[in-house]
């Protein structure tokens, strides 16, 4: 019986970590150039041709969405960020991006206030302010008389919750 050997060829790739390169250019101007390098190599520059160096630093592209995680995409030669159609170095991988979520914002409540007219004992006004807008609301009809809308119930609150 003749054993048989399995071959199996693997191909490696390697790993590539992107670089922020900084130097000044021939009119002394700072120049950023993102430049993949290989990981778990120290990043190596031939200095022919380039201005003085300023600093070297891992680079990674910042993505910002609340919801959706970023994915790559190739089309036409170009690597794209998507959703948001980013395009980035074709030596990209997901792991050179940053996925920055915001964080949520926190619902808050309007402050209300109720008033009574001073004609009418019977007849009560609310006045509202909603802070995640800045706006102002109120029922009474001096608000509709007032030039700028801001009725004296409206400058009160204003006052209160100090803003003008």
């Amino acid at each position: 019986m003749v054993p048989i050997i399995i071959l199996r060829i693997f191909k490696y790739k390697i790993k590539v970590m992107l670089y922020e390169f900084k130097n000044y250019n021939k009119h002394g101007n700072v120049r950023t150039r993102i430049v993949p390098g290989t990981k778990g190599k120290a990043f190596s520059v031939n200095p022919k041709g380039l201005g003085n160096y300023i600093g070297v630093r891992v680079f990674k592209y910042e993505y910002k969405h609340e919801l959706l995680p970023p994915g790559l995409l190739n089309i036409g030669g170009k690597r794209y960020i998507v959703p948001t159609w980013q395009e980035v170095l074709p030596e990209t991988e997901l792991s050179d991006i940053k996925w920055i979520k915001p964080e949520p914002k926190v619902k808050q409540e309007p402050v209300i206030e109720t008033h009574t007219s001073s004609s009418n004992a019977d007849k009560t006004y609310k006045t509202a302010y909603y802070p995640e807008s800045g706006k102002f609301y109120c029922d009474c009809p001096g608000r509709w008389r007032a030039f700028d809308n801001r009725c004296k119930h409206i400058k009160a609150l204003e006052k209160k919750v100090k803003v003008s």
